[in-house]
């Protein structure tokens, strides 16, 4: 499937993929999930939908590419607010059980963030929740509009240690270790096994996965908005009757360009975010500072591609003067053609580990950048290589003298783990054929 981006500005109620000059030309289903993929459809938006719904459509396919770019209560909300008639029932009745599914647990996410919230808040420990149900809240205007598995919350890296032991204590345990091991165990070593920017805790029995970030990327994307001034910034949003504090929306506008970026924008979800914050906080910005931030942030092009994407894939309005500074960058549309050609493909696995690095290195403004993302994904690698994890100790436990011992086991196992995995997907296939 090829993707064509258009150079023409949008107009406000362009559907952003009704013809040849539209900004994507893809499958009939995919101009369906795009039509969809918003909250607020302009009267041309309407009506291309409502002339995809006379077509002969693939709804098993559909829901599944629905389902996986995380967009199927935004699709669900569309088809049932415009023509649901117009969709067989057993697809119908099937899109409307996920809707069901995700607002229990959209609501059940909610409840346990607020939750959370008043624990760090006893315990004077100063946290910003981002993403998940504060971005439905603030952006999308409705916990059930968005999809999200997780609750994402900044914790000051001085204080993350004690926020762990808070969770354990509530019942929560690391993806690595049952809570048993965790509970006495956890001290400023532990980095070392929970990974280098964020803390992962699980509740199993609902499925509730809660990240403590200590910051927002990995080390090597040089991105980090954990300033002193930014606490001071923090701006109240309304989640399930509370109110929490959250970035503001040219931070948070940032952080969604970001993070969309180091995934590659693989999910029509993130863009979603980009278009929603925009339609909804677009004149509170201030572009030109926002655009001056970035540059300091070393994102700029981060920033400008997912400001695109979302004008080009969503027909989002960006004011003026920032299109004048996206439409220029030949790299910038080079890459988001690059996005859009595989974002609906059949088979969208992520890219390999050069792709993606070489893709990371297209990203950064300035060579300096590209040469400092270069050192830092390398001591990085270097690092999670050598550096002992839970694992190495449930397979050979050692004495704390011993400890150093497990500098050499790990790229061992690493080396055996991954040369085993090698020669059995080589020999598989041959295997099949006798």
């Amino acid at each position: 499937m090829t993707f064509h981006f258009a150079n023409a500005v949008p107009c406000r109620s362009r559907c952003s993929v009704q013809s040849k000059d539209a900004a994507v030309v893809g499958s009939k289903e995919t101009e369906l999930i795009l039509c969809c993929a918003r909250t607020n459809l302009e009267p041309e938006t309407r009506d291309r939908l409502s002339f995809l719904l006379r077509q002969e459509l693939d709804w098993p396919g559909l829901i599944q590419t629905a389902l996986r770019h995380h967009v199927l209560p935004l699709l669900y909300e569309n088809l049932r607010a415009s023509n649901p008639d117009a969709v067989p029932k057993v697809s119908l009745d099937q899109i409307k059980h996920y809707y069901r599914q995700n607002v229990q647990h959209s609501f059940f996410l909610s409840a346990e963030l607020l939750k959370l919230m008043n624990l760090f808040q006893a315990h004077q420990i100063r946290a910003i929740p981002f993403k998940g149900p504060v971005l439905a809240a603030s952006a999308y205007r409705d916990l059930t509009l968005r999809q999200f598995s997780d609750l994402d919350i900044l914790i000051e890296k001085r204080r993350i240690i004690e926020a762990s032991r808070l969770l354990v204590a509530e019942g929560y345990q690391t993806d690595s270790r049952a809570s048993s091991d965790v509970d006495n165990d956890l001290d400023h070593d532990e980095v070392a096994f929970l990974g280098p920017q964020y803390y992962t805790f699980f509740k199993t029995e609902r499925q509730i996965r809660v990240d403590l970030q200590w910051r927002l990327t990995e080390s090597y994307f040089s991105f980090s908005l954990d300033r002193k001034e930014l606490w001071q910034r923090l701006v109240p949003v309304s989640v399930a009757g509370a109110t929490v504090l959250t970035f503001p929306p040219a931070e948070m506008l940032l952080i969604l360009c970001v993070h969309g970026s180091k995934h590659q924008w693989n999910q029509l979800k993130w863009v979603c975010d980009i278009a929603e914050l925009i339609r909804v906080y677009k004149e509170q910005i201030n572009w030109g500072q926002a655009r001056k931030e970035a540059s300091r942030h070393g994102a700029k092009r981060m920033f400008s591609l997912g400001l695109y994407l979302a004008h080009e894939l969503l027909g989002t309005d960006l004011p003026k003067e920032v299109l004048e500074h996206i439409l220029p960058d030949r790299v910038t549309k080079s890459i988001a053609q690059q996005i859009g050609s595989r974002l609906f493909a059949q088979a969208n696995d992520s890219s390999g580990t050069f792709a993606q690095i070489m893709f990371y290195l297209r990203m950064k403004d300035r060579w300096q950048d590209r040469l400092q993302f270069c050192v830092s994904y390398g001591t990085q690698f270097l690092r999670e290589v050598f550096t002992p994890t839970s694992k190495e100790q449930q397979l050979l436990p050692l004495p704390a003298a011993f400890f150093f011992l497990y500098y050499v086991f790990r790229p061992l196992r690493l080396t055996v783990k991954y040369c085993w995995s090698a020669l059995t997907r080589h020999y598989k296939p041959r295997a099949s054929r006798t």
